[in-house]
């Protein structure tokens, strides 16, 4: 989902209903001096925040961008309530994740559902709806772990270990990092024409809203998106290989799955804008000799 349409559906949920979010309240600290608004992002600065000033975050919202020493340009606003007063403070200047939203996002409804394979579509929570597998230690344990996965993927959806394993490492930190949800491709989940709603396919089993960079004229700014969770790391694995063959612009990949290194040239040039994606992908391939999984 586009920030600018996430941003009018957030918006549109909070008109409706101001109050849905309020049980969701989460003690915080303001770590720097803020302007209290009375819009994310904008409207009247209805006071100045001191540092160390106790607030209650209620809920989450995009808003304008402001850039704090934390976060660097962000649209992620918290609604607060200091001393009585409800308004919005940035979400950098507020103690918290840089990863995981402290509160749900304004008027979008939580999960009613737990994660389960039968079911491919639903609301997201902050939380994601399984047991996380630990950040690995070293990358040399992330790829034992993750060659099982990527076999059974190359022999399901032709895709070459290598570029599993590559693009893995390079996704997550070789394991480290994997979107709050053993996601370990950054796989987004689908909007569905239901705000708020999310389809996410078979081989993931719910999703999660956590912040996360997108480019904006350039620039990268801190959004919120949605991420698809997974039960296993063979299953994220599995979901790569299954996005990979479904979507038309990586045809010309599967030309080369016996030419590990060019398939993964060709799957660079539209999965990342990045234009050093494909190099640091190659990097990986030699740094770890992932050529011999193939």
């Amino acid at each position: 989902m586009s920030v600018v349409r996430l941003f009018v559906v957030v918006a549109a949920l909070l008109a409706a209903a101001p109050s849905a979010a309020l049980a969701a309240a989460v003690p915080a600290t303001v770590t720097g001096s803020a302007n209290f608004r009375s819009k994310p992002g904008g409207g009247k600065v209805l006071a100045k925040v001191k540092t160390g000033t106790k607030a209650t975050v209620v809920c989450q919202q995009l808003g304008g961008v402001a850039t704090t020493k934390r976060d660097g340009p962000s649209r992620i606003w918290s609604r607060v309530i200091v001393g009585g007063r409800r308004g919005w403070i940035a979400d950098g200047l507020l103690t918290g994740s840089t990863q995981a939203l402290t509160a749900p996002l304004c008027g979008i409804p939580a999960p009613t559902t737990p994660a389960s394979t039968g079911i491919v579509e639903g609301n997201c929570g902050i939380v994601a709806p399984v047991t996380l597998i630990p950040p690995f230690t070293t990358p040399e344990a992330f790829i034992s772990a993750a060659l099982p996965g990527a076999r059974k993927n190359r022999d399901t959806y032709d895709v070459p270990v290598s570029a599993a394993l590559a693009q893995s490492i390079l996704e997550t930190g070789a394991g480290k990092i994997a979107a709050l949800a053993n996601n370990y491709f950054g796989m987004k989940a689908q909007p569905t024409s239901t705000p708020g709603r999310y389809r996410w396919e078979g081989n993931a089993v719910g999703c999660v809203l956590k912040k996360t960079r997108e480019s904006e004229g350039g620039t990268l700014v801190l959004t919120v998106g949605a991420f698809r969770a997974y039960s296993t790391l063979d299953a994220s694995i599995l979901d790569y290989g299954a996005r990979l063959r479904a979507n038309p612009v990586y045809a010309p990949a599967f030309k080369y799955t016996d030419n590990p290194r060019r398939f993964l040239r060709e799957v660079a040039r539209r999965y990342a804008t990045d234009p050093a994606y494909a190099t640091k992908l190659l990097s990986l391939v030699d740094r770890y000799d992932l050529d011999q999984y193939d």
